[in-house]
């Protein structure tokens, strides 16, 4: 009978054993199908130019990654409604039956100690028992409590991790849209110049032929040209490759067609940074939402601390129930019943020095991550406000070297008849040109994204709590609402500071008839410099000491010593030195080119001290020059004095 149990029960168990099983090509077929039909009904279809706030509102509503943290943010929460459950007492109902084969007999004492010889039994063969038990934990609620909050702290990470999702979001959109946007603008442009370099190249594989120019000239010009195709196939990969991210950042289907909305005016002056770095540092410490999430860290680590410590306290169980058991040979067959219980494991307590030494160094831990993610966020701050002032400074280098770029090509295209080297060279220089807008568009994207950048750095919400992510419009307008309040309050045109008048002091050495001529030239090139000149009481003045040489063969050598004067006179902010070689006889326009070399040698400088203002210029380090032309800092000078301590 046993071995046949046995038996029995070994071939349930093998009957039981789980073994891997590979989905079969009709599952996985009818699964992708699933989800490329919800990929592509969770799209919407793209009937209009796309804005970069209409791109970010779809991103925001169609991006799969973010929707991955929306999903976690619910779970948190889903959590944390179950660990209130936690705090509840516990209501067990349970029912049993039993049955044997025979009954329970036994043989009991009697009263005066001997064993009666006639069995007997209290319980029935076969009988049933219910129980509804309520019992409370004194501790586990204590646990339980300390755990719900933890996990309400843990829905407010969530949360942080859900806003630095959207905010990087956002930041990638304008990158891509800006990208896009070049691509879209770009991509003919480049398509024509290829087909135009093919040309040029096949033309002066026919001109070699003829022997129209010299061979060494026309390899040089097509090899020149395979440089400027092979530069132009990689942007275009660029390109195309910018298309599909931006594509895949917004939810549109893999090969999806689409345009971007152009620009309605193109940017002329580019903006400025208004804000103070040090208001944008303490916004970004207020807001980033790694901040947030250290914050509410250290509150779960101050929790968990609490935790462990009542869990080494005495337990009390309080417990209440009522009961039914069928047995008829019972008295009573339903009975209520209620009980307390007190537990107190006294060996737990010699953990409790561990306990508060693990929670004080959670504790340490939590804000040593805290600072030095605090200090990351600073340092990223000022970062992506350098950014922005590298690559503003760039595009200008690129707007000049494209405007340089039209202006040959349009100089070539006007005398494109006068010869084939012109007609080659013209392919060349488009060639060029196009490259140049490509750098150029490039370095304006990243301008717009080091701009996202500034406001990613300080954790700015584009999106707010309260919008309404249904409806792709009006989403797009409080996107677009958000961003012209950030830009609108950080970003601007500032006014150029007033440029200080400068004045010509005293001029030595020079006989007193050409003075006047000297001086002139010096006039004209202030004035041909935009530096406001003040006959007398400038912010600077410039002396100038004219020391000359013995005469010589080749003429008579001089020696030009200019000073840069300020404080009333009394700081020496610059000297120059140079020298010159007159020719005798000396000429008027001798003194006139020798009076204009004495601004040029120290115009830069001059506009550099002029140019913001004196007084903010001592405030930031003025900036001297010795001799040598090294530059300095002198903090000493402070600029003219005021008009109550002049002499």
């Amino acid at each position: 009978m046993r071995t046949l149990m046995a038996s029995a029960a070994i071939a349930v168990l093998a009957g039981c054993a789980v073994t891997p099983m590979a989905l079969t090509k009709e599952e996985q077929s009818t699964k992708a199908q699933e989800d490329l039909a919800a990929v592509i009904q969770a799209g919407e279809a793209v009937t209009a130019p796309l804005a970069l706030s209409d791109a970010m509102a779809r991103a925001v509503r169609h991006n799969l990654e973010l929707r991955v943290r929306q999903m976690e943010t619910a779970l948190s929460a889903s959590q944390l409604d179950l660990s209130n459950y936690d705090m509840l007492p516990r209501l067990a109902l349970s029912a049993g039956y039993t049955s044997r084969n025979n009954d329970a007999f036994g043989l009991g004492y009697q009263p005066n100690g001997t064993i009666s010889s006639v069995p007997s039994a209290a319980v029935e063969r076969s009988h049933a028992t219910y129980n509804a038990a309520l019992s409370w934990n004194i501790l586990d609620f204590g646990a339980s409590y300390y755990r719900a909050k933890q996990n309400a702290d843990q829905v407010l990470v969530m949360e942080e991790r859900r806003r630095r999702a959207l905010q990087n979001l956002v930041l990638d959109v304008q990158l891509a849209w800006w990208r896009a946007e070049a691509a879209q603008r770009l991509l003919p442009q480049i398509d024509a110049m290829m087909v135009d370099i093919e040309r040029g190249s096949e033309r002066s594989r026919m001109i070699e032929a003829r022997r129209l120019l010299p061979p060494l000239q026309i390899i040089a010009y097509r090899r020149s040209l395979l440089d400027l195709q092979q530069q132009l196939s990689t942007r275009r990969q660029e390109l195309v490759q910018w298309r599909g991210e931006f594509a895949d950042l917004v939810g549109l289907r893999p090969g999806e067609a689409y345009r971007v909305a152009t620009p309605e005016q193109p940017q002329v002056a580019l903006p400025d940074l208004i804000a103070r770095i040090d208001d944008l540092e303490a916004m970004a410490i207020e807001r980033r939402p790694e901040l947030g999430e250290e914050r509410y860290r250290e509150r779960i680590t101050a929790l968990e601390g609490r935790k462990q410590i009542l869990q080494l306290l005495p337990g009390l169980t309080l417990n209440a129930g009522a009961n039914y058991d069928s047995n008829r040979f019972l008295i009573n067959n339903q009975w209520n019943e209620a009980g307390a219980l007190v537990s107190f494991n006294l060996l737990k307590l010699l953990s409790l020095p561990s306990v508060k030494r693990t929670t004080e160094a959670s504790k340490q831990l939590d804000q040593a991550r805290r600072l030095a993610i605090t200090a990351a966020v600073m340092t990223q701050t000022r970062i992506a406000v350098n950014r922005y002032q590298l690559l503003k400074h760039e595009l200008g280098v690129w707007d000049e070297a494209l405007a340089d770029d039209r202006s040959l090509v349009r100089a070539m295209r006007a005398t494109q008849q006068s010869g084939l080297e012109t007609e080659l060279e013209l392919i060349r220089a488009a060639a060029r040109l196009a490259i140049t807008q490509i750098n150029r568009d490039v370095v304006h994207a990243n301008l717009e994204h080091a701009m996202g950048r500034v406001m990613n750095s300080v954790g700015y919400d584009v999106v707010v709590a309260d919008a309404n992510v249904d409806e792709t419009p009006t989403l797009a307008r409080q996107l677009n609402t958000s961003l012209q309040q950030f830009f609108g309050e950080n970003f601007g045109t500032k006014a150029p500071p007033p440029m200080q008048s400068v004045s010509i002091g005293e001029i030595h050495g020079l006989p007193p008839m050409v003075k006047r001529e000297f001086t002139d030239s010096m006039l004209t090139v202030l004035r041909v410099a935009r530096i406001p000149v003040a006959e007398q009481g400038g912010a600077v003045r410039t002396d100038v000491d004219v020391v000359f040489g013995a005469k010589q063969d080749s003429g008579r050598p001089v020696t030009l010593k200019v000073t840069l004067l300020g404080g009333n006179g009394q700081q020496v902010l610059q000297t120059a030195e140079m020298k010159s070689m007159l020719v005798e006889p000396v000429t008027s326009d001798q003194w006139k080119v020798l009076g204009e070399a004495a601004v040029f040698k120290v115009a830069e400088n001059l506009r550099m001290l002029l140019g913001g203002g004196l007084k903010a210029a001592a405030e930031a380090d003025t900036l001297s020059l010795t001799e040598g032309n090294t530059l300095k800092l002198d903090r000493r000078w402070t600029g003219p004095a005021p008009a109550s301590q002049q002499p």
